[in-house]
């Protein structure tokens, strides 16, 4: 009787690993299969472990239980996997009859001679307001109301929700376990012997100092060196990342009190040698930040064509001190009369600047928007450090 329930229960253990093996490979499979489509409107999408497939912004199931999928909005594009093709993200609604309206996220990823892929579907919730959804730096982010906690369905939305993506691989992956006090933040990761600091996008922000209570030390530190490891440790090249992190106190004794305040990582999102705080509009890929760079300089990377003015703008290579080293005009090599990413190309001639030390091989690579009206408004640059050798 014992030896009958040993394998009884033998038998139930391999049975359950096969059927979670089998739903595995059939997530995976569906993955797979998922037809190109030409348009994000008409693509397809996971829904579920299911294929739904779009026809001009929506989907009827052929079951008894009717379910009808629609695209709410319009799509909005931008940059998703780093590729320099506008992928879209677009909101949808799934109805079975009931008096549920559940709202979701989904994802085309652009593969421009091919057409559109679609991803799995995330969750929003249930009668939500949704306000906007937008693409920053290769996040995507989905803005709504919901309900407080326990309040019921006749009470309308109050609570103010972000809601982070990102695209790993093909898949579409939330960011998710944000505490109290947390943020999604986009900027610069420095790590060295005596330093280990973050700066946020954005003119005039603070340099934070890593707080030793941050739980993805390690992370960073890891990430860091190994996407750097080309860069003298002295240079401290700032990477870019997309983190989970609170401002807090600054330490009281060691580098660290030196700063006005700290910041406390969670979450290392996204880091990437070529990203910038202006990556939807600019990406440089040739030098990368914290390069050592002598002349002739080759300039490479991509930009928007509202970035250029007769397919050109202008570059400026700078001392630690501000003072000019070389000026150009960086060229388009495709057509830049329209809003996608074109590529472009610039060679700089330069003399170093005399008596080089460990401070003074600083530069910065200027590439400056062309500007024909001169207003300040449409004025914007990307600025990257570069070392001479």
């Amino acid at each position: 009787m014992k030896k009958t329930l040993f394998f009884v229960g033998v038998l139930v253990i391999i049975v359950g690993f096969l059927w979670q093996v089998g739903l595995r490979m059939k997530d995976e499979k569906v993955v797979e299969e998922v037809s190109l489509g030409k348009d994000p409107q008409n693509s397809t999408y996971i829904l579920d472990n299911e294929k739904i497939t779009l026809v001009n912004g929506s989907f009827e199931s052929d079951s008894d239980s009717k379910m009808i999928v629609k695209n709410f909005g319009e799509p909005v594009y931008g940059d998703l996997n780093d590729d320099g093709k506008d992928d879209a993200v677009l909101m949808l609604t799934q109805d079975s009859g009931g008096s549920g309206t559940f709202y979701y996220v989904g994802v085309a990823l652009n593969s421009e001679d091919k057409g559109f892929a679609g991803t799995n579907l995330i969750l929003l919730g249930d009668r939500i307001s949704p306000q906007n959804i937008e693409i920053k730096n290769g996040i995507a982010i989905a803005n709504y109301a919901e309900r407080k906690e326990g309040d019921p369905f006749t009470t309308s939305p109050s609570v103010g929700v972000s809601k982070y993506m990102f695209v790993e691989e093909s898949s579409l992956e939330e960011v998710i376990g944000l505490q109290k006090g947390e943020t999604v933040l986009w900027g610069g990761l420095v790590w060295g012997g005596e330093v280990r600091t973050f700066i946020p996008c954005g003119d005039g922000n603070p340099e934070y100092w890593i707080t030793g209570s941050s739980t993805a030390l390690q992370e960073i530190k890891s990430r860091y060196e190994t996407e750097t490891k080309d860069v003298l440790p002295k240079n401290y090249a700032p990477l870019f990342s997309v983190i989970v992190g609170k401002i807090v106190d600054a330490p009281e004794d060691g580098f660290g009190a030196d700063y006005q305040q700290g910041i406390e990582i969670s979450q290392v999102i996204k880091t990437s040698r070529s990203g910038n705080c202006k990556s939807d509009l600019i990406v440089l890929d040739t030098p990368l930040v914290g390069s050592e760079i002598s002349s002739p300089l080759k300039i490479e990377g991509r930009a928007r064509g509202t970035w250029f003015f007769e397919a050109s703008f202008p570059i400026t290579l700078t001392d630690w001190d501000g003072r000019i080293i070389a000026q150009g005009i960086a060229t388009a090599t495709d057509d830049w009369m329209t809003e996608k990413f074109v590529p472009f190309t610039a060679n700089l001639e330069f003399e170093n600047p005399q008596n080089i030390g460990d401070f003074s091989r600083r530069g910065a690579l200027i590439l400056q928007k062309d500007n024909p009206s001169g207003l300040p408004e449409h004025d914007d640059a990307l600025e990257v450090t570069v070392y001479f050798k």
